[in-house]
């Protein structure tokens, strides 16, 4: 397109429209067990407030819906659930919704993230699913089954629905591809000033030859659709495709963390906001982002198994369609729950970076240059060189890192870590005075420190986590799972991004704080006055500070 037509889409887009991206700051999120917090950010909270629609609907029927894949935030008004969960909608209000889970929790939750169902009946394997809740209220799938007036379905008429919902959903998921192909990949080739082949490969992966095989997997669909619609049989469709289905999405879903990095990374700069904006006007693609559109092959595989689960529920067994849905549904399953894991560990890296940016003094390689996940913490004492210290130990995979608790600030301090590649583990003698202790050796330097816990049962939760990380790190290894350098360094620039963000807003409700706000009697005009106010705590700081280093000054010497 010329510079002059491109500009005025620019500056049209910006006049209707808001630039997405870039997350609002969220609420506190814990990563350990104990007190210590972990401030971070939803980077999808902007949806509910700039992006939803005027119209919100409160259902007056029951409604229930199944997770597509695991749901965690760091506001405490958003609903956090698992892949599979139940979750009854109770308002629909455009791309967010408020639902209550089995527990009796109340949240907002992306609408993208569940699949309504076709039939609001409990079958069996959701009655298995319910004799694991607590039985002192009542869950969704009872008050499904005590609905007053609700008519039993004809498993043929929700068969057909189904089919008719894959049908449809396939349609509009192709169309999202194309969108996306002719749209910003199509400019982005374009504009070579702006992005390179990395760039290009790194953000779009080969989200055209997924384009290519859903335009044919949705033709041999629509090939198998009977006149009757229910009788029709589709099963074969999936298990034929199996292969194209593991091979094509696992590259997809396996790039898309980074293609969601690189996003961000680019949408940081104004010129690259613009031309992503510029490109679905162009295009006039849905009022999304273009992370939402990458994320959408992610979200339709995990569509597959649930539509696939409902319509082999209403297929008969003598249905001649019955053993290929069912072979094409574990298939799904088994791809849904390989993407699912994937999507919750890259979830993780960004609490880990906001983690070791709140820890003081930090020293040697990034947390994340090893580790993705975090497996367990608590307090421990440490004996080294015959000194025994209370530290607080964070084990993730392949290190374990120890900090000292800040008695001033209540922050934490890094002291060290220990490498558990070459680490070896050992149960302490109890004859030696030693109880609930291990010993770990540096099996390289030949180095080892003792660690003691305070009960038997923290001792063997320990052991459990350390035998769980070993295990992860094999597991790892199967699924050819690494972190790579640039989706190390987005998650970084993100909480930096955040916490700048996070600190102007501190400062400006500090400034805000020091002000006096009186009102005269007629409460629509409101006075705003600033009187001189005596602070006692700014009176005694020099003298509290001094006391405060004096005090820190005897621990250190004492410890």
């Amino acid at each position: 397109m010329d510079n002059m037509h491109w500009w005025l889409v620019c500056l049209k887009g910006f006049r209707s429209t808001k630039i997405y991206g870039k997350g609002n700051t969220g609420d506190k999120d814990e990563l350990s067990d104990d007190n210590e917090s972990v401030s971070s950010s939803d980077s999808h909270v902007s949806y509910i407030e700039d992006d939803q629609d005027t119209t919100s609907t409160t259902l007056k029927s029951m409604i229930v819906g199944e997770a597509l894949w695991d749901h965690s935030s760091l506001r405490k008004d958003h609903l956090e659930f698992k892949a599979g969960d139940l979750i009854e909608v109770l308002q629909q209000n455009g791309k967010w919704w408020k639902g209550r889970t089995d527990s009796g929790k109340l949240g907002w939750f992306p609408a993208d993230s569940i699949r309504l169902r076709v039939s609001q009946e409990a079958d069996d394997q959701d009655s298995k699913r319910e004799l694991k809740l607590a039985p002192r209220r009542m869950t969704i799938l009872q008050r499904m089954n005590t609905m007053s007036g609700k008519p039993k379905l004809n498993p043929d008429w929700v068969r057909q629905k189904v089919i008719e919902e894959i049908i449809n959903y396939e349609e509009g998921y192709v169309k999202n591809l194309r969108d996306v192909i002719e749209g910003p990949l199509k400019e982005a080739r374009l504009r070579n000033d702006l992005f390179d082949e990395t760039k290009i490969d790194r953000l779009f992966s080969n989200i055209e030859e997924l384009y290519q095989f859903q335009v044919k997997f949705v033709e041999e669909l629509k090939k198998r659709l009977h006149s009757v619609v229910y009788k029709s049989q589709i099963g074969d469709t999936f298990t034929e495709n199996h292969d194209k289905f593991v091979d094509i999405y696992s590259r997809y879903c396996n790039n898309h963390s980074s293609a969601l990095a690189e996003y961000t990374l680019l949408n940081q700069h104004m010129v690259y906001a613009i031309f992503f904006e510029s490109c679905r006007l162009l295009k006039d693609m849905e009022s999304i982002p273009l992370d939402g559109y990458l994320l959408k092959p992610v979200q339709r595989i995990c569509q597959y198994q649930l539509q696939l689960k409902e319509l082999v529920k209403y297929t008969s067994q003598s249905h001649p369609d019955f053993t290929a849905v069912g072979e094409a549904e574990s298939i799904m399953r088994r791809v849904a729950s390989t993407v699912n894991e994937r999507k919750r560990r890259i979830e993780n890296i960004k609490k880990l970076a906001k983690w070791q940016s709140t820890i003081e003094d930090w020293r040697g390689e990034d947390i994340l240059v090893k580790s993705s996940i975090m497996l367990h913490s608590g307090s421990l004492y440490k004996i080294s060189a015959g000194n025994k210290q209370l530290r607080r130990f964070f084990l993730f995979d392949r290190q374990l890192v120890y900090c000292r608790k800040l008695l001033a600030s209540g922050k934490l301090q890094y002291k060290g870590r220990i490498s558990l590649d070459r680490c070896k583990i050992e149960e302490v003698d109890s004859e030696l005075g030693i109880t609930h202790g291990w010993r770990m050796e540096n099996t390289v330097k030949h180095k080892w420190v003792v660690l003691l816990s305070k009960k038997a049962s923290d001792k063997d939760r320990w052991m459990s986590a350390f035998k769980e990380e070993r295990t992860q790190i094999e597991d790892d290894k199967a699924n050819n799972f690494t972190i790579s350098q640039h989706l190390r360094r987005a998650a970084y620039v993100q909480v930096v991004h955040e916490t700048s963000k996070e600190y102007s807003r501190t400062r400006k409700l500090n400034s805000l704080s020091q002000i006096k706000y009186k009102s005269t009697s007629n409460l629509k005009d409101h006075v705003l006055i600033e009187e001189p106010t005596v602070d006692l705590r700014q009176k005694d700081k020099k003298s509290k500070g001094f006391s405060n280093k004096l005090f820190l000054r005897r621990q250190k010497k004492m410890s």
